[in-house]
């Protein structure tokens, strides 16, 4: 197989995955089920096996990129049947941190600070993935009053889910970009 061969079918498969993480927001957070579908969890089984059917065929013969590619599918499902947000991988996290800022311990923090400081102190039987410092915290602050000037100022009317899925569909692009450098 050619570079130019491999970049392409590189591309097809993380067009595949965007796919699916677009429905994020469509979906309700992955909980309603598109038309015509009886069942989430089989859809988007099904979506995730047509994925790996396309790596199989793809890149017959090409281990190294096949494997990448199925530790992304991997990730990815792991997000899609998490129901959390952000709820993806810590590798995800460390490629692209703004996916941090859609860590609940920030809600926490700010709506229920004496539960936060319990479970911070670990006074409680609750974990949180992420105890914000004041660099993230304001990391944050900066990231979402940018976010909010974009969409007043191109009256975008997105919801706080298409926000996240904007900022999930670009730790994707991320990942690819650091996984296939080499290719892309």
């Amino acid at each position: 197989m050619m570079a130019k061969e491999i970049r392409e079918s590189i591309k097809t498969i993380y067009g595949m995955l965007w796919e699916i993480l677009a429905l994020y927001e469509k979906t309700d957070c992955y909980n309603k089920v598109p038309e015509n579908e009886k069942d989430i969890w089989d859809y988007l089984g099904d979506k995730l096996m047509n994925v790996r059917k396309n790596i199989d065929m793809l890149f017959l013969g090409q281990e190294e990129p096949a494997q990448k590619l199925r530790e992304i599918v991997d990730e990815t499902e792991q997000f899609v049947r998490r129901y959390e947000r952000p709820g993806v991988v810590k590798r995800w996290k460390r490629i692209n941190p703004q996916i941090l800022f859609f860590e609940c311990s920030f809600e926490i923090m700010e709506k229920f600070p004496e539960v936060y400081k319990e479970i911070s102190w670990g006074l409680s039987n609750l974990k949180l993935a992420c105890y914000p410092d004041e660099n993230l915290i304001a990391a944050r602050k900066k990231y979402f009053a940018e976010a909010n000037r974009k969409i007043e100022e191109g009256n975008f009317q997105y919801t706080e889910e298409r926000v996240f899925q904007n900022e999930l569909l670009r730790t994707l692009t991320l990942v690819f970009e650091h996984d296939f450098k080499e290719y892309l």
